[in-house]
């Protein structure tokens, strides 16, 4: 499902590690597929020396080739990133946003790209025992919805909801 993928991590927190975690145990992904990106050299090289991914400070340089841009930082960072990777988000790529609160229409019209599924994972995801729940923009074809399903099936459980509003409700359910 994902061979051939490259995948890029805007943000390498604590939940990035935990999808990193997840996509090598269920070998989805090989470590050569996945570059970080983080402002921080020293976190870097932790992931790079725990699951032997490539890293950068660069985070249109991570963007460049992927074909699923996980967008994993801070909600207060998004506004800063969001017109850092403007046109650098490859044209058949889609974004896979974790940023708390961040509405699909911000993403899209802030990247300009329109592929976009939002989700969030909560903590139980750090050990493979998640439920998230995702929405999608029908711009995002089926096999990259087969393709997201995979990797939020790799921290837990995904449910797949039409609409945006039950993100929102299903994220303030989990977050209690």
């Amino acid at each position: 499902m994902l061979t051939d993928t490259r995948l890029a991590f805007v943000g390498a927190g604590v939940m990035c590690e935990a999808m990193i975690k997840g996509l090598l145990a269920h070998e989805l992904v090989s470590p050569d597929a996945i570059t970080g990106s983080h402002p921080r050299s020293s976190r870097l090289d932790a992931l790079a020396s725990q699951f032997g991914i490539r890293t950068t400070t660069d985070n249109r340089a991570a963007a460049k080739g992927a074909g699923i841009v996980v967008l994993s930082v801070k909600p207060q960072v998004l506004p800063a990133v969001l017109p850092e990777l403007r046109g650098a988000i490859p044209r058949g790529a889609f974004i896979l946003s974790i940023v708390a609160g961040a509405r699909i229409q911000t993403i899209a019209d802030g990247l300009d790209h329109r592929a976009v599924v939002r989700c969030m994972p909560n903590t139980p995801a750090q050990v493979g025992e998640g439920v998230t729940v995702w929405t999608a923009t029908p711009e995002v074809r089926p096999p990259q919805r087969e393709q997201a399903r995979a990797i939020l099936g790799a921290l837990g459980k995904e449910l797949l909801v039409e609409e945006e509003r039950f993100l929102d409700m299903a994220t303030a359910v989990s977050g209690t």
